[in-house]
């Protein structure tokens, strides 16, 4: 391979758009082959439930910045190809064209995809929501003002129920909790965000599990829950959590479960590789916890995090190197409602909820043995960006003690 440094970033979103930016500026002699996965260049996952679905942004919005003009010296960007597996004592990764790259470094981006239920694939008006793809084609059949039944009340599920409710469509979100948002906000706002869709029109059936769907002439009609209710539905789309895209990783020797398993700076067990993004788990010195966060913030900041890191071993610049210590945050938008939450609440053992008239919407905070280690609330950034500053000091806090 010669003395110049080849680096391949695999995955095109954001996690990947930001560690190649970083390294093209920091590696400037290396080779960097951008393997992006997607066709489409890099754009803004977050508004795909909702200014997308709204129709209040179009593509050309929601594009991010070309990295250096998409042409620097030494970047070699493969668009809409994948790299289907690796060797990692071997250091190299075959795309899905059979072409075989040679690398010094890696970084896996490859995120995460839509989980899709057994009955629900290949089904004609069911659609998950990940990609700009899946957003073009749903956008497409809102068009013809169907009735619309939301499959999970997570957080894409109640985004696009609140996107979809903006055109004044009848919509069902089936949920198998008794709660909305259970796990991003751990069930503390959960009546709180039953009582704003509600007052919002969406109809509800809790509790309840999807069996199969009803068919008319080939297109859906319809789900069947598990107690006989069949809800009628000419576009079902599906909430139901995402997984770590690692399969291409199967049997290329990296360490993997629920993502792609990472110490404090984002490296791999194979010298070399390293992770970033939806994709990573990784320990995290604030919480002396490995986690996988999937959220927009993350990725910005990760990707950056790893590419410093492989520009410290290509060039030995030590000052480069840091472990990626984050406080997770993500927020949302539904019904003109700001909902933010930072932190990481798994694990609590208590949870302050506060309805005074001293925040403007619902507050929770959540701690472990005393210690915040987790806040959410509405309309309320001023405040939730305080407690996000909070938990980083009690943090630090806690290590120096």
């Amino acid at each position: 391979m010669g003395t110049r440094q080849r680096i391949v970033v695999a995955g095109g979103s954001l996690a990947g758009h930001s560690a190649v930016t970083e390294l093209v500026g920091l590696v400037p002699e290396a080779e960097i082959v951008w393997v992006t996965g997607e066709p489409h260049k890099t754009y803004s996952k977050p508004a795909l439930s909702k200014e997308f679905m709204q129709a209040r942004n179009e593509l050309a919005e929601l594009t991010l910045p070309d990295v250096a003009g998409d042409r620097p010296r030494g970047l070699r960007i493969l668009r809409g190809r994948s790299c289907v597996s690796l060797d990692a004592s071997g250091r190299a990764v075959t795309l899905d064209d059979g072409e075989r790259i040679d690398f010094d470094q890696l970084l896996v981006a490859t995120g995460a995809a839509a989980r899709m239920p057994g009955m629900l694939r290949g089904v004609d008006g069911v659609f998950p929501l990940r990609t700009l793809d899946d957003a073009v084609a749903i956008r497409a059949r809102l068009a013809d003002r169907p009735k619309v039944a939301v499959v999970g009340g997570g957080l894409i599920g109640c985004e696009l129920a609140a996107s979809v409710r903006a055109f004044g469509l009848d919509v069902t979100i089936v949920e198998r909790l008794d709660t909305l948002l259970d796990r991003p906000f751990g069930g503390a706002l959960g009546s709180y965000f039953l009582d704003l869709h509600r007052a919002n029109g969406v109809e509800l059936v809790m509790g309840a599990m999807v069996e199969r769907v009803a068919l008319e002439e080939g297109r859906v009609a319809g789900v069947h829950l598990a107690d006989g209710t069949e809800i009628a539905a000419g576009l079902v789309l599906v909430g139901a959590g995402s997984e770590p895209c690692t399969q291409w990783l199967d049997g290329s020797g990296l360490q993997v479960g629920d993502g792609v398993l990472c110490d404090a700076h984002l490296a791999t067990s194979s010298p070399g590789i390293f992770a970033a993004g939806d994709v990573a788990r990784w320990t995290n010195p604030i919480y002396g916890l490995r986690m996988r966060v999937e959220h927009w913030t993350n990725a910005s900041a990760q990707g950056r995090a790893a590419a410093r890191n492989m520009a410290a071993l290509a060039t030995g610049r030590q000052d480069l190197r840091k472990a990626f210590a984050d406080v997770p945050y993500f927020w949302s938008d539904q019904y003109g409602q700001k909902i933010q939450m930072v932190g990481w609440h798994e694990g609590h053992d208590r949870v302050e909820l506060d309805r005074s008239g001293d925040v403007p919407g619902p507050l929770a905070r959540f701690y472990r043995n005393g210690r915040l280690i987790a806040a959410a609330g509405v309309n309320a950034p001023r405040v939730v960006m305080r407690l996000r500053r909070q938990i980083e000091d009690e943090a630090r806090a806690a290590e120096a003690a």
